[in-house]
């Protein structure tokens, strides 16, 4: 088995092409960043990024969201038209995707450092309207596929598992390769140093993904933000 993961940095945001023999999956797709200084969603950025690669529509057999996020799901809709392929995310993030409301987009804007909360109440108006300036730019679907605990990639041509791990979203997915790395989304990120999401919609349910995540024997963690780093700093989180 011939298994690669290939980071593809969209300058803030990451998105993962799974490689095996001919096979690709796309894991993410990029999008807006709050604090962007220009206003870019990073399509054409990862076009390029995946032609670079090898990618087309014959060899790109599915797209999978890590989660919901603007900045991880903006350009599914057209790269699924652009590569004749399908979407796969969990359930309980498709409201975050098919005509997503202010209400529900913010669900996980909560925070547990206090310096956190009050940036985000100092900036809450500002946010609120960079949100919709996304949603204009914004195309809407429906994932062909739901996956959730358990849900085998390999009839796709690349061997891993998906692991259910909420609390940044409700529907916030891991997926584990049968080489025993993790493509993690943002329930860590490694920006500087490895650290926890910051936000969320349930810190509970977060800690319980991480000590689950914890447990299990992995080598090379895939964050959505940040550099891949080794599991066993994993062992210094504080939170």
């Amino acid at each position: 088995m011939n298994q690669e993961i290939i980071r593809i940095d969209l300058n803030g945001v990451n998105c993962y092409l799974g490689r095996e023999d001919d096979n690709y999956i796309l894991f993410d797709t990029g999008g807006h960043l709050f604090f962007d200084k220009k206003f870019d969603n990073r399509r054409e950025s990862i076009v390029k990024k995946l032609e670079k690669y090898g990618c087309n529509e014959n060899n790109l057999k599915l797209i999978v969201l890590t989660h919901g996020d603007n900045d991880h799901v903006a350009n599914a809709s057209y790269l699924r038209k652009k590569y004749n392929t399908r979407i796969a995310m969990h359930s309980a993030d498709e409201a975050l995707v098919n005509n997503p409301e202010m209400e529900k987009l913010m669900e996980n804007c909560k925070y547990r450092s206090v310096v956190n909360r009050f940036v985000f109440l100092f900036m809450k108006s500002l946010i609120k309207k960079l949100i919709r300036k996304y949603l204009k730019d914004y195309e809407s679907f429906r994932p062909e596929i739901l996956i959730d605990e358990g849900f085998d990639l390999s009839e796709f041509g690349f061997h891993g598992k998906i692991i259910h791990i909420p609390g940044h979203t409700r529907g916030s997915i891991g997926i584990i390769t049968d080489s025993g790395d993790l493509i993690s989304g943002d329930i860590f990120a490694n920006t500087g140093k490895v650290e926890i999401a910051p936000n969320f919609c349930d810190f509970k349910e977060l800690l319980k993904s991480i000590m689950r995540i914890k447990s299990l024997k992995i080598k090379t963690i895939y964050p959505g933000h940040g550099n891949p780093f080794d599991s066993q700093l994993l062992k210094n989180l504080k939170w």
